[in-house]
């Protein structure tokens, strides 16, 4: 009986020890296992854009007179800016006239925060004038018909407006209400140019029919045109007469 306790008892200790032992191992490889799942967890900070850091520069324009303006808000942005900053750009022109010469502020706001910029609007370019010298035109004209005070009447070559601007026309010396010859003069390009108008009276057209028998002259019944008969010119000076 004794024999039987003891080997029981034994027994008991030796499973209990195997026990303990297991135990052990088995926590060891709990602990280990928590060591070897750590998750390494890395928080990126992404940082935004304050409304003070964004520097936005704008351009100074020049335009000529009756070029319209752009409405694209890039078009007047001198720095790079992101898609999301000019997105919220708003652009205000309203105080730019582009009919009239002069210097004009534009603006661009970014939230709260307003950037002002110049726009210039000039006069047209105009191409250097070119024309050298001039030719005058001879005028005949009648009696009591007035002067017609446009360069293109007395002048072949076409003119530009600055060039007609940089003429002087002087008809002072043409008597309209006189039959005879004047002069008149273009001043360009410290020359001057002269040219004559003449001034015809007006005559009864006088109409003749000759026979051919006796020569004699009879008034035209039928239906050859006239001849018209040509008025004389005047061999007087041209300056003599504007005295008279």
């Amino acid at each position: 009986m004794n024999n039987q306790v003891r080997i029981i008892t034994v027994t008991s200790l030796a499973l209990l020890g195997i026990l303990c032992i297991s135990s052990g191992v088995m926590y060891n490889n709990l602990q280990s296992s928590k060591t070897n799942n750590r998750v390494l967890v890395v928080v990126e900070q992404k940082q935004v854009s304050k409304e003070e850091d964004i520097d936005i520069k704008l351009k100074d324009i020049t335009i000529e007179v009756n070029t319209p303006l752009s409405v694209k808000i890039i078009d007047y942005l001198d720095s790079a800016v992101s898609d999301e900053v000019l997105a919220n750009l708003k652009l205000d022109t309203s105080s730019v006239n582009v009919t009239e010469p002069g210097t004009y502020n534009y603006t661009v706001k970014y939230k709260k925060k307003t950037y002002n910029g110049i726009i210039i609007v000039k006069e047209k370019e105009v191409a250097p004038n070119t024309l050298q010298s001039i030719t005058l035109r001879t005028l005949n004209i009648k009696i009591g018909t007035a002067l017609n005070t446009d360069l293109t009447t007395y002048i072949i070559e076409p003119l530009t407006d600055e060039q007609k601007n940089a003429m002087i026309l002087d008809l002072s010396s043409v008597n309209v209400n006189k039959a005879g010859t004047y002069q008149y003069t273009v001043r360009f390009n410290n020359s001057i140019y002269t040219g004559n108008i003449t001034i015809t009276e007006d005559q009864p057209t006088l109409s003749t029919n000759i026979d051919s028998n006796n020569n004699n002259q009879q008034p035209q019944t039928g239906t050859e045109p006239p001849i018209e008969e040509q008025p004389q010119q005047p061999t007087t000076d041209p300056n003599q007469n504007q005295q008279n």
